[in-house]
């Protein structure tokens, strides 16, 4: 072997002593050691700053708790300068900086969590709260429709249902009936055993309009607790609207005695409307012509009044007063026209719609007193006609304040939906 050489050229295998052997195996370990040293340190490191970020992100958590949005934003924004790959962190960030009212900077901490992951409910949630907050109404939907159907971590039913309801408190804001119905609906088939929910859909579905679909979510309540109070009192109200007044006193008076609610009390004043109302009604079944007829003569009567009582609130003369010959000084006013001298004479202002009114309400009243009607039982029909013409006419300038003008215009309305 060449003098200083410890490899052999031949055998390739190290020619070396034993203190030679014993410091190559030393170096070999040290990097050993080295390296796992290294990795613990950098793995104690990295656990120290997650515990870190995991504090701060507490300390965000508790001050969201205390109402405290702008100390959260900036103890997230520190757990985040620990870990900022967390997309936990980042989603907290941005809601925090949406109940600040610092929108747009939540939109692009949501956007980019978005990009990733387009599926989340939660995010799009999120997304769909800040454009309606933005006034964007078009993405503000579209937003909460992909939260409707995205992925929920936990409790994806209770979620979905809580994020459509949301999504129908929107609509009603900006008035959008329809679609905020067709929600409800959606709620209703797919939460069909949850009492709550059924009481909530009921009474948003009566604020607009839809009595049958109402009385169909309070009925699913009534079959699991038939004393539910707030179910009794909302198949009430639609009843009511439907135009079933003995099936309306019949729910009310039970809500009412399951209470014992105060004269004054909201539903004491829906048990009075009903009962006036089925008093009233002159459609009523196995009425005998007489009471029809009295009933159709009291709507007369009680049409005319609310013209009299409208008219006067707005300074209206109902009677016309006779026309006064004008004297022959201010007869005219002179005028050339085509080279002849003409007179002006001003023309009389337009009669007023209540005058009109009133003035056909005189040329019917004859016929229609309560023995005119129960001699001539055909002009029932027309009678209560007119009776519903002034209702509409009056029901925006002059609405109905007592008892018996808010039942009437009850009946009315409930004809005038029926009819085609």
């Amino acid at each position: 072997m060449p003098e200083g050489s410890y490899w052999c050229p031949s055998c390739s295998k190290l020619n070396a002593t034993p203190g030679v052997r014993l410091v190559f195996i030393f170096f070999v370990f040290v990097i050993i050691a080295g390296f796992g040293v290294t990795k613990a340190y950098v793995s104690y490191l990295r656990g120290l700053e997650s515990s870190l970020a995991h504090r701060w992100f507490q300390r965000g958590e508790e001050a969201i708790v205390k109402g405290y949005p702008s100390v959260a934003i900036d103890d997230y924004r520190n757990a985040l300068g620990y870990d900022g790959a967390d997309q936990q962190y980042q989603l907290r960030l941005a809601e925090a900086l949406m109940k600040e009212g610092r929108l747009t900077e939540a939109r692009a901490y949501l956007l980019t969590l978005w990009s990733k992951d387009p599926a989340n409910a939660e995010l799009n949630l999120d997304l769909g709260r800040v454009y309606s907050a933005l006034n964007k109404p078009e993405l503000a939907v579209r937003s909460y429709r992909a939260a409707i159907d995205g992925v929920w971590s936990s409790d994806p039913l209770q979620r979905r249902t809580d994020a459509r309801m949301e999504l129908v408190q929107y609509l009603l804001q900006n008035g959008d009936k329809a679609r905020a119905s067709a929600e409800l609906i959606a709620i209703q088939a797919e939460s069909p055993d949850d009492p709550a929910v059924s009481l909530k859909v009921g009474n948003l579905l009566l604020e607009l309009g839809e009595n049958s679909r109402a009385a169909k979510s309070f009925d699913a309540v009534l079959k699991e607790s038939p004393k539910n109070v707030d179910a009794l009192s909302g198949v009430g109200q639609a009843a009511l609207g439907l135009g079933d007044y003995p099936k309306a006193v019949r729910l009310l008076s039970k809500a009412d005695d399951l209470t014992g609610s105060k004269p004054d009390s909201p539903e004491a004043d829906k048990l009075a409307l009903a009962r006036q109302a089925y008093d009233a009604d002159p459609y009523l079944r196995n009425l005998t012509v007489a009471q029809r007829a009295n009933r159709v003569a009291a709507a007369f009567d009680l049409a005319m009044n609310l013209l009299r009582s409208c008219a006067s609130q707005q300074n209206v003369t109902l009677s016309p007063e006779p026309a006064v010959a004008p004297r022959k000084s201010n007869t005219a006013l002179p005028s050339k026209q085509n080279g002849y001298v003409t007179s002006i004479v001003p023309q009389a202002a337009a009669p007023n719609s209540l005058q009109l009114l009133y003035d056909s309400a005189a040329q019917k009243a004859p016929a229609a007193r309560a023995e005119a009607l129960r001699s001539n039982p055909d002009a029932m029909s027309p009678t209560m006609d007119f009776v519903f013409e002034v209702m509409r006419a009056t029901e925006n300038t002059c609405p109905p304040k007592n008892l018996d003008e808010r039942a009437l215009q009850l009946i009315a309305r409930h004809e005038g939906e029926s009819q085609p």
